[in-house]
């Protein structure tokens, strides 16, 4: 059994995440600071007898508002104490806990959809899809943002982020719709940094809750039919912060009603001069809501600038100060090359490594993309895909490799943020 470094950062939270990493699964298990004396007493002893290397734990840094842990020797306050047991390694203090265990099987029935409570549509559209189970930051999310707590997550690329915002958005407005009725105004809003993520975010929605009308908005596209589609009515709106001030300033967009704001991919979105769009929209939202921001990283500058948007937000950390960015299973190799070598490079590495399926290229600039596709095209199945493209044209290009009309996608950086399905 292997041990994944993971900080996780929570405030105001009476409870502690225990991860466990093996070779085939990442678990987690949520424990009440009620119930931990109950681990202690029965589990761990407290003393350091056992060879558990302290370097192989992981760090769970939490400020809590239970009292000081004092049925502990009688001695806790702000100290750290280390207890092992069997496998097992744990540390815990009153404001910040450290935690390795091996959970059992019982943990693993935690993780599953059907017994957290989550509504029985969701439960069932996500079964019918082949999700049964959550991952880890889906997991960690679930009660706080259940609890209406702002919140910033942050995770590794891959690792379910829209679901992990998405599923205490669908159950709430599914239990409101159920006891108020369902309104014209919309519940949520979701703001994406590209037409490409806001489309795919859509999608997860609508896939995850068909009982809710969700309404993507994004330019490019005739704005006459999202706005007949907010006059009929909508629980959720996802999409790009252009389109959504244009709504606004048209008087279609009605945001008396928000509940819920999430900005995805939120450091990309603030990076590329968004944050002054963002800022307006949150203006034209003054009654209370929750907002959550989710991002595969997350640079302490940014959280400098979230402050005026979350109040007193609990902290998801999945990734920490580790160097990895991306999910396990991907590797990076760098291979240094001029532009003019790239077709000649790329191709029998796309050959070998794809073996046929699909393959993403991305480039720096829209002309190196044009350059690089046209060259590959000789040999193989390849188009590109840039902001210069058309929308129509761009949404084309990306059906034809969703359909696996051809197999190689060349994008520029940008449209890292959408995902293919």
């Amino acid at each position: 059994m292997a041990f994944l470094p993971c900080p996780l950062r929570y405030s105001k939270m009476n409870s502690l995440f225990l991860l466990r990493k093996s070779s085939s699964s990442l678990t987690s298990k949520r424990v009440s600071i009620n119930s931990i004396s109950h681990i202690f007493s029965d589990k761990f002893s407290p003393r350091n007898a056992l060879p558990v290397p302290q370097v192989h734990s992981f760090t769970t840094s939490l400020t809590i508002s239970a009292p000081p842990m004092n049925w502990v020797d009688g001695k806790f306050g702000y100290s750290v104490k280390g207890f092992h047991g069997g496998g097992c390694c744990l540390q815990a203090a009153t404001a910040t806990a450290m935690a390795m265990v091996d959970l059992e099987e019982d943990c693993e029935e935690g993780l599953e959809i059907s017994k957290l409570g989550i509504s029985e549509e969701i439960v069932s559209a996500l079964a019918q899809r082949g999700i049964t189970s959550l991952f880890p930051i889906q997991r960690a999310v679930l009660e706080p943002a259940m609890q209406g707590s702002d919140m910033i997550g942050r995770a590794r690329t891959g690792t379910g982020k829209t679901l992990a915002f998405g599923i205490p958005i669908m159950d709430k407005i599914i239990r409101f719709n159920r006891k108020k009725g369902r309104g014209r105004n919309p519940l949520a809003l979701i703001l994406a940094p590209t037409r490409e993520l806001a489309r795919q975010v859509d999608k997860e929605f609508y896939e995850s809750a068909p009982v809710l009308d969700t309404l993507c908005v994004y330019g490019g596209v005739p704005i006459s039919r999202q706005m007949s589609t907010l006059d009929r009515g909508t629980d959720i709106v996802v999409g790009t912060p252009g389109r959504i001030i244009d709504l606004l300033k048209r008087g279609s967009l009605n945001l008396s009603d928000i509940q819920f704001v999430v900005l995805d991919e939120a450091d990309q979105m603030l990076n590329v001069g968004f944050a002054e769009d963002v800022e307006t929209i949150l203006e034209n939202i003054r009654q209370k809501h929750q907002t959550m921001m989710f991002s595969a990283t997350m640079p302490s500058w940014i959280l400098k600038l979230t402050k005026k948007f979350l109040k007193k937000p609990i902290h998801v950390d999945l990734v920490g100060d580790s160097d990895q960015k991306l999910a396990d299973g991907i590797s990076l190799y760098s291979i240094a090359c001029e532009m003019r070598q790239k077709p000649a490079v790329l191709g029998p590495l796309i050959s070998e490594h794809a073996k046929g399926g699909k393959c993403i290229v991305f480039t720096q600039t829209k002309r190196d993309a044009d350059r690089l596709a046209g060259a590959m095209q000789r040999t193989l199945r390849c188009e590109a895909l840039h902001g210069d493209i058309s929308q129509s044209q761009r949404e084309r290009t990306l059906s034809g490799f969703r359909q696996g009309q051809f197999n190689v996608l060349v994008a520029t950086d940008v449209y890292i943020w959408f995902t293919i399905t």
